[in-house]
Protein backbone atom coordinates (compact mmCIF):
# COMPACT_ATOMS: atom_id res chain seq x y z
CA UNK A 1 0.00 0.00 0.00
CA UNK A 2 1.23 3.83 -0.87
CA UNK A 3 0.29 6.78 0.48
CA UNK A 4 -0.11 9.34 -1.75
CA UNK A 5 1.36 12.76 -1.56
CA UNK A 6 -0.45 16.23 -3.04
CA UNK A 7 1.80 15.90 -6.37
CA UNK A 8 0.99 11.93 -6.53
CA UNK A 9 -2.76 13.27 -6.78
CA UNK A 10 -1.86 16.01 -9.22
CA UNK A 11 -0.29 13.83 -11.67
CA UNK A 12 -3.51 11.39 -11.55
CA UNK A 13 -5.69 13.93 -12.03
CA UNK A 14 -3.85 15.29 -14.91
CA UNK A 15 -3.30 12.21 -16.44
CA UNK A 16 -7.03 10.99 -15.68
CA UNK A 17 -8.11 14.06 -18.15
CA UNK A 18 -7.20 12.17 -21.54
CA UNK A 19 -8.25 9.08 -20.06
CA UNK A 20 -11.64 10.52 -19.55
CA UNK A 21 -12.12 11.05 -23.81
CA UNK A 22 -13.82 14.44 -23.12
CA UNK A 23 -15.44 13.57 -20.10
CA UNK A 24 -15.43 11.27 -16.78
CA UNK A 25 -16.48 14.42 -14.31
CA UNK A 26 -15.50 17.92 -14.34
CA UNK A 27 -11.70 18.34 -13.74
CA UNK A 28 -11.85 21.26 -11.47
CA UNK A 29 -14.39 19.42 -9.28
CA UNK A 30 -11.53 17.11 -8.58
CA UNK A 31 -9.27 19.34 -8.01
CA UNK A 32 -11.52 20.91 -6.01
CA UNK A 33 -12.20 17.94 -3.72
CA UNK A 34 -8.55 16.88 -3.52
CA UNK A 35 -7.69 19.69 -1.87
CA UNK A 36 -10.34 20.17 0.28
CA UNK A 37 -9.72 16.45 1.49
CA UNK A 38 -5.72 17.34 2.02
CA UNK A 39 -6.81 20.56 3.67
CA UNK A 40 -9.37 18.68 6.38
CA UNK A 41 -6.49 15.79 7.01
CA UNK A 42 -7.39 13.26 5.04
CA UNK A 43 -5.25 10.68 3.64
CA UNK A 44 -5.05 9.07 0.29
CA UNK A 45 -3.53 5.64 -0.27
CA UNK A 46 -3.04 3.11 -3.12
CA UNK A 47 -3.42 -0.70 -3.15
CA UNK A 48 -2.21 -3.08 -5.27
CA UNK A 49 -5.34 -5.81 -6.19
CA UNK A 50 -2.50 -8.16 -5.37
CA UNK A 51 -2.81 -6.92 -1.85
CA UNK A 52 -6.16 -7.79 -0.75
CA UNK A 53 -7.20 -11.27 0.26
CA UNK A 54 -9.15 -13.77 -1.35
CA UNK A 55 -12.16 -13.23 0.63
CA UNK A 56 -11.93 -9.75 1.14
CA UNK A 57 -14.44 -7.21 -1.08
CA UNK A 58 -14.17 -3.87 -2.50
CA UNK A 59 -16.73 -1.93 -4.53
CA UNK A 60 -16.84 0.67 -7.45
CA UNK A 61 -18.30 4.12 -6.74
CA UNK A 62 -19.09 6.98 -9.23
CA UNK A 63 -21.02 9.24 -10.42
CA UNK A 64 -23.84 9.28 -13.67
CA UNK A 65 -25.35 12.45 -14.81
CA UNK A 66 -24.99 14.59 -18.07
CA UNK A 67 -22.08 16.71 -18.24
CA UNK A 68 -24.05 19.89 -19.08
CA UNK A 69 -24.44 23.02 -17.25
CA UNK A 70 -27.99 23.16 -15.42
CA UNK A 71 -30.27 25.43 -16.78
CA UNK A 72 -31.53 28.01 -14.64
CA UNK A 73 -35.17 25.98 -14.19
CA UNK A 74 -32.93 22.99 -12.78
CA UNK A 75 -31.19 25.39 -10.20
CA UNK A 76 -34.59 26.55 -9.11
CA UNK A 77 -36.72 23.63 -9.22
CA UNK A 78 -34.04 21.77 -6.53
CA UNK A 79 -33.60 25.20 -4.98
CA UNK A 80 -35.67 24.32 -1.60
CA UNK A 81 -34.54 20.25 -1.43
CA UNK A 82 -31.87 19.23 1.69
CA UNK A 83 -28.43 18.42 0.94
CA UNK A 84 -26.52 15.76 2.10
CA UNK A 85 -23.09 16.64 4.16
CA UNK A 86 -21.37 14.10 2.57
CA UNK A 87 -20.59 13.33 -1.37
CA UNK A 88 -23.66 11.33 -2.65
CA UNK A 89 -20.70 8.82 -4.02
CA UNK A 90 -19.75 8.04 -0.47
CA UNK A 91 -23.70 7.66 0.25
CA UNK A 92 -24.06 5.26 -2.18
CA UNK A 93 -21.14 3.40 -1.26
CA UNK A 94 -22.16 3.11 2.57
CA UNK A 95 -25.61 2.16 1.82
CA UNK A 96 -24.19 -0.81 -0.71
CA UNK A 97 -21.73 -2.13 2.54
CA UNK A 98 -25.48 -1.67 4.23
CA UNK A 99 -27.10 -4.05 2.43
CA UNK A 100 -24.79 -6.53 1.59
CA UNK A 101 -23.64 -6.92 5.34
CA UNK A 102 -20.13 -6.91 4.46
CA UNK A 103 -17.31 -4.08 4.94
CA UNK A 104 -15.48 -3.14 2.06
CA UNK A 105 -11.93 -2.91 2.32
CA UNK A 106 -11.37 -0.43 -0.86
CA UNK A 107 -13.11 1.86 -3.40
CA UNK A 108 -12.65 0.81 -6.91
CA UNK A 109 -12.75 3.64 -9.80
CA UNK A 110 -15.87 3.24 -12.11
CA UNK A 111 -13.62 4.87 -14.35
CA UNK A 112 -10.70 6.86 -15.62
CA UNK A 113 -11.86 10.47 -15.40
CA UNK A 114 -10.86 13.41 -13.48
CA UNK A 115 -13.99 13.85 -11.46
CA UNK A 116 -14.78 10.37 -10.76
CA UNK A 117 -11.39 8.50 -10.09
CA UNK A 118 -10.89 11.58 -7.72
CA UNK A 119 -14.41 11.03 -6.46
CA UNK A 120 -13.59 7.06 -5.39
CA UNK A 121 -10.64 8.04 -4.03
CA UNK A 122 -12.60 11.11 -1.46
CA UNK A 123 -14.54 8.38 -0.86
CA UNK A 124 -12.04 6.15 0.15
CA UNK A 125 -10.03 9.29 2.03
CA UNK A 126 -13.14 10.16 3.89
CA UNK A 127 -13.74 6.19 5.07
CA UNK A 128 -9.86 5.75 5.87
CA UNK A 129 -9.22 2.90 3.39
CA UNK A 130 -7.39 2.67 0.11
CA UNK A 131 -8.56 3.15 -3.56
CA UNK A 132 -7.58 -0.04 -5.37
CA UNK A 133 -5.42 0.36 -8.43
CA UNK A 134 -7.46 -0.52 -10.82
CA UNK A 135 -10.72 0.58 -12.11
CA UNK A 136 -13.80 -1.39 -14.25
CA UNK A 137 -12.90 0.42 -17.75
CA UNK A 138 -9.06 1.68 -18.04
CA UNK A 139 -11.04 5.14 -19.60
CA UNK A 140 -14.40 7.31 -19.19
CA UNK A 141 -17.20 5.54 -21.36
CA UNK A 142 -20.83 7.18 -21.31
CA UNK A 143 -22.50 3.59 -19.66
CA UNK A 144 -22.66 1.87 -16.71
CA UNK A 145 -22.83 -1.38 -19.15
CA UNK A 146 -19.13 -0.47 -19.85
CA UNK A 147 -17.62 -2.23 -17.14
CA UNK A 148 -14.61 -5.07 -17.58
CA UNK A 149 -16.83 -7.05 -14.88
CA UNK A 150 -19.99 -7.70 -17.15
CA UNK A 151 -17.38 -7.74 -20.24
CA UNK A 152 -15.61 -10.97 -17.95
CA UNK A 153 -18.78 -12.06 -17.59
CA UNK A 154 -19.71 -11.28 -14.11
CA UNK A 155 -22.65 -9.17 -12.56
CA UNK A 156 -22.12 -5.74 -11.16
CA UNK A 157 -25.26 -5.74 -8.80
CA UNK A 158 -26.62 -5.59 -6.49
CA UNK A 159 -26.28 -1.69 -6.74
CA UNK A 160 -27.00 1.16 -4.73
CA UNK A 161 -27.45 4.98 -5.31
CA UNK A 162 -27.75 8.30 -3.58
CA UNK A 163 -28.62 11.81 -4.46
CA UNK A 164 -27.04 14.92 -2.51
CA UNK A 165 -30.84 15.70 -1.31
CA UNK A 166 -31.05 12.29 0.77
CA UNK A 167 -32.74 10.01 -1.78
CA UNK A 168 -31.38 6.58 -1.29
CA UNK A 169 -32.17 2.99 -4.19
CA UNK A 170 -31.19 -0.05 -3.91
CA UNK A 171 -31.40 -2.60 -7.19
CA UNK A 172 -31.43 -5.78 -5.54
CA UNK A 173 -32.59 -7.40 -8.68
CA UNK A 174 -32.72 -6.38 -12.22
CA UNK A 175 -34.35 -8.04 -15.47
CA UNK A 176 -31.00 -7.45 -17.36
CA UNK A 177 -28.02 -5.44 -16.92
CA UNK A 178 -28.58 -2.91 -19.04
CA UNK A 179 -31.49 -1.76 -16.90
CA UNK A 180 -28.89 -0.51 -13.89
CA UNK A 181 -28.06 2.52 -16.39
CA UNK A 182 -31.86 3.10 -17.23
CA UNK A 183 -32.93 3.04 -13.66
CA UNK A 184 -29.79 5.38 -12.61
CA UNK A 185 -30.02 7.36 -15.96
CA UNK A 186 -33.58 8.56 -15.24
CA UNK A 187 -33.10 9.20 -11.48
CA UNK A 188 -29.73 11.39 -12.45
CA UNK A 189 -32.70 13.27 -14.35
CA UNK A 190 -34.36 14.39 -11.83
CA UNK A 191 -31.70 15.01 -9.40
CA UNK A 192 -29.27 16.60 -11.43
CA UNK A 193 -26.79 13.43 -10.48
CA UNK A 194 -26.47 10.73 -8.85
CA UNK A 195 -23.89 8.81 -6.75
CA UNK A 196 -23.91 5.26 -7.63
CA UNK A 197 -21.70 2.26 -6.09
CA UNK A 198 -21.94 -1.40 -7.52
CA UNK A 199 -19.96 -3.95 -8.61
CA UNK A 200 -18.86 -5.71 -5.39
CA UNK A 201 -16.03 -7.86 -6.30
CA UNK A 202 -13.96 -10.25 -3.77
CA UNK A 203 -10.00 -10.18 -4.23
CA UNK A 204 -9.96 -13.11 -5.39
CA UNK A 205 -11.72 -11.50 -9.11
CA UNK A 206 -10.09 -8.53 -8.49
CA UNK A 207 -6.79 -10.38 -8.99
CA UNK A 208 -7.59 -12.08 -11.74
CA UNK A 209 -6.62 -11.20 -15.19
CA UNK A 210 -9.18 -9.10 -17.21
CA UNK A 211 -12.00 -9.20 -14.57
CA UNK A 212 -10.72 -5.18 -14.15
CA UNK A 213 -8.28 -3.03 -15.56
CA UNK A 214 -5.08 -3.31 -13.08
CA UNK A 215 -2.71 -0.48 -12.72
CA UNK A 216 -4.85 2.12 -14.11
CA UNK A 217 -4.77 4.10 -11.60
CA UNK A 218 -0.85 4.36 -11.28
CA UNK A 219 -1.10 4.76 -15.19
CA UNK A 220 -2.73 8.10 -15.14
CA UNK A 221 -0.34 8.87 -12.73
CA UNK A 222 2.83 8.19 -14.84
CA UNK A 223 0.69 10.12 -17.64
CA UNK A 224 0.00 13.33 -15.75
CA UNK A 225 4.12 13.01 -14.56
CA UNK A 226 4.86 13.16 -18.25
CA UNK A 227 3.06 16.05 -18.83
CA UNK A 228 4.41 18.09 -15.56
CA UNK A 229 7.46 16.83 -16.33
CA UNK A 230 7.76 18.29 -19.63
CA UNK A 231 6.18 21.57 -18.23
CA UNK A 232 8.69 21.67 -16.07
CA UNK A 233 11.63 21.16 -18.43
CA UNK A 234 10.12 23.64 -21.02
CA UNK A 235 9.98 19.67 -23.55
CA UNK A 236 6.76 19.30 -25.45
CA UNK A 237 3.88 18.31 -23.13
CA UNK A 238 1.68 17.10 -26.02
CA UNK A 239 4.83 14.43 -27.18
CA UNK A 240 5.33 13.25 -23.76
CA UNK A 241 1.89 12.62 -23.06
CA UNK A 242 1.46 10.95 -26.23
CA UNK A 243 4.46 8.97 -25.77
CA UNK A 244 4.04 7.89 -22.07
CA UNK A 245 0.64 6.48 -23.36
CA UNK A 246 1.50 5.00 -26.61
CA UNK A 247 -0.51 7.35 -28.51
CA UNK A 248 -1.28 8.52 -32.12
CA UNK A 249 -0.97 12.60 -33.39
CA UNK A 250 -4.41 12.44 -35.31
CA UNK A 251 -5.14 15.46 -36.52
CA UNK A 252 -4.18 19.44 -35.83
CA UNK A 253 -6.36 22.33 -36.92
CA UNK A 254 -8.65 25.06 -35.18
CA UNK A 255 -12.24 24.58 -33.91
CA UNK A 256 -14.56 25.42 -36.39
CA UNK A 257 -18.05 24.39 -35.34
CA UNK A 258 -19.75 22.48 -32.21
CA UNK A 259 -23.01 22.19 -30.99
CA UNK A 260 -24.26 19.92 -28.54
CA UNK A 261 -27.39 19.08 -26.48
CA UNK A 262 -28.84 17.26 -23.43
CA UNK A 263 -31.18 14.72 -24.00
CA UNK A 264 -31.74 11.58 -21.55
CA UNK A 265 -28.99 12.27 -18.81
CA UNK A 266 -26.55 12.44 -21.41
CA UNK A 267 -24.48 15.05 -23.41
CA UNK A 268 -24.85 14.38 -27.05
CA UNK A 269 -23.16 16.46 -29.74
CA UNK A 270 -20.41 16.47 -32.17
CA UNK A 271 -17.41 18.66 -33.08
CA UNK A 272 -15.85 19.70 -36.30
CA UNK A 273 -11.53 20.64 -37.03
CA UNK A 274 -10.76 22.96 -39.53
CA UNK A 275 -7.25 21.06 -40.37
CA UNK A 276 -3.67 23.50 -40.54
CA UNK A 277 -0.54 22.92 -41.80
CA UNK A 278 -0.01 19.12 -43.19
CA UNK A 279 -3.32 19.27 -42.90
CA UNK A 280 -5.05 22.29 -44.37
CA UNK A 281 -7.44 21.22 -46.66
CA UNK A 282 -8.65 18.50 -44.53
CA UNK A 283 -11.55 18.13 -41.81
CA UNK A 284 -12.28 16.49 -38.62
CA UNK A 285 -15.49 15.78 -36.85
CA UNK A 286 -15.92 14.22 -33.51
CA UNK A 287 -19.05 12.56 -32.75
CA UNK A 288 -19.55 12.18 -28.60
CA UNK A 289 -21.69 10.97 -26.48
CA UNK A 290 -20.50 12.59 -22.60
CA UNK A 291 -17.54 11.20 -23.72
CA UNK A 292 -16.02 10.91 -27.74
CA UNK A 293 -16.92 7.81 -29.49
CA UNK A 294 -16.40 8.09 -32.72
CA UNK A 295 -14.44 10.38 -35.35
CA UNK A 296 -14.32 10.72 -39.03
CA UNK A 297 -11.26 12.45 -41.14
CA UNK A 298 -12.54 13.90 -44.40
CA UNK A 299 -15.65 11.89 -43.89
CA UNK A 300 -13.68 8.14 -43.64
CA UNK A 301 -13.59 6.41 -40.03
CA UNK A 302 -10.29 7.54 -38.50
CA UNK A 303 -11.07 6.18 -35.15
CA UNK A 304 -13.83 3.76 -33.35
CA UNK A 305 -14.80 2.77 -29.62
CA UNK A 306 -13.38 1.68 -27.40
CA UNK A 307 -10.40 3.28 -28.43
CA UNK A 308 -9.76 6.85 -27.25
CA UNK A 309 -10.08 10.14 -28.90
CA UNK A 310 -8.78 13.06 -26.67
CA UNK A 311 -8.21 16.40 -28.60
CA UNK A 312 -6.21 18.56 -26.80
CA UNK A 313 -4.84 22.73 -26.41
CA UNK A 314 -2.18 23.04 -28.41
CA UNK A 315 -0.65 25.89 -26.95
CA UNK A 316 -0.94 24.20 -23.26
CA UNK A 317 -1.40 20.38 -24.19
CA UNK A 318 -4.52 20.10 -21.75
CA UNK A 319 -7.43 17.93 -22.39
CA UNK A 320 -10.80 19.27 -23.76
CA UNK A 321 -13.88 18.73 -21.52
CA UNK A 322 -16.89 18.20 -24.07
CA UNK A 323 -18.46 20.62 -24.59
CA UNK A 324 -15.80 23.42 -23.23
CA UNK A 325 -14.67 24.50 -27.01
CA UNK A 326 -13.88 28.02 -28.52
CA UNK A 327 -14.22 28.38 -31.90
CA UNK A 328 -10.94 29.72 -33.65
CA UNK A 329 -8.97 27.81 -30.59
CA UNK A 330 -5.84 25.32 -31.83
CA UNK A 331 -5.85 22.18 -31.07
CA UNK A 332 -4.79 18.90 -31.42
CA UNK A 333 -6.33 15.35 -31.39
CA UNK A 334 -4.38 12.72 -30.12
CA UNK A 335 -5.55 8.84 -29.56
CA UNK A 336 -4.67 6.19 -27.73
CA UNK A 337 -5.52 2.40 -27.62
CA UNK A 338 -8.16 0.63 -25.22
CA UNK A 339 -7.26 -1.75 -22.48
CA UNK A 340 -7.31 -5.61 -24.16
CA UNK A 341 -10.35 -6.16 -22.03
CA UNK A 342 -12.55 -4.18 -24.47
CA UNK A 343 -10.60 -5.78 -27.67
CA UNK A 344 -12.70 -9.29 -26.71
CA UNK A 345 -15.67 -9.86 -28.16
CA UNK A 346 -17.19 -9.40 -24.92
CA UNK A 347 -16.20 -6.60 -24.71
CA UNK A 348 -16.45 -4.98 -28.42
CA UNK A 349 -20.64 -6.42 -28.19
CA UNK A 350 -20.69 -3.65 -24.83
CA UNK A 351 -18.33 -0.68 -26.22
CA UNK A 352 -17.69 -1.34 -30.28
CA UNK A 353 -19.15 0.51 -32.84
CA UNK A 354 -22.14 -1.40 -32.96
CA UNK A 355 -23.31 -0.96 -29.71
CA UNK A 356 -23.63 2.70 -30.89
CA UNK A 357 -25.38 2.46 -33.83
CA UNK A 358 -22.63 2.61 -35.86
CA UNK A 359 -22.01 0.12 -38.96
CA UNK A 360 -18.33 0.04 -39.34
CA UNK A 361 -16.30 -2.43 -37.74
CA UNK A 362 -14.21 -2.05 -34.87
CA UNK A 363 -9.97 -2.00 -36.60
CA UNK A 364 -7.59 -1.23 -34.24
CA UNK A 365 -6.23 2.58 -33.75
CA UNK A 366 -2.83 1.47 -34.48
CA UNK A 367 -4.13 -0.79 -37.62
CA UNK A 368 -6.03 2.75 -38.99
CA UNK A 369 -3.60 4.88 -37.76
CA UNK A 370 -0.71 3.04 -40.03
CA UNK A 371 -3.17 2.56 -43.02
CA UNK A 372 -4.17 6.39 -42.85
CA UNK A 373 -0.35 7.30 -42.88
CA UNK A 374 0.66 4.89 -46.14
Amino acid sequence: MRKLTKQNLEDIIIGCSYFGAGGGGSFNEGLRRMYEDLDAGLTFSLMSPDEMKDNEYAAATYGVGTTAPPTPEEVKRYADLPRIKEESTAAAFRALERYMGKKFVATIAGEIGPGNTLAAMSVAAHLGIPQLDGDTVGRATPEIDQNTVLAAGYTITPAAGATKYGDEMILAKIARTSREEDFFRAASMVSMGIGVADTAISGKMAKTPGVIVQGSISNAERIGKAYRTAVETHADPIRAVMEAGKGYWLFEGTIADFQWKDKGGYLFGDLEIAGTGKYQGSRYKIAYQNENIIAWRDGKVSVTPPDLIVPVVAATAKAIANPDFVKGEAVIVLGFPAPAPWRTPGGLKLFGPEHFGYDTPYIPIEERFAAASK
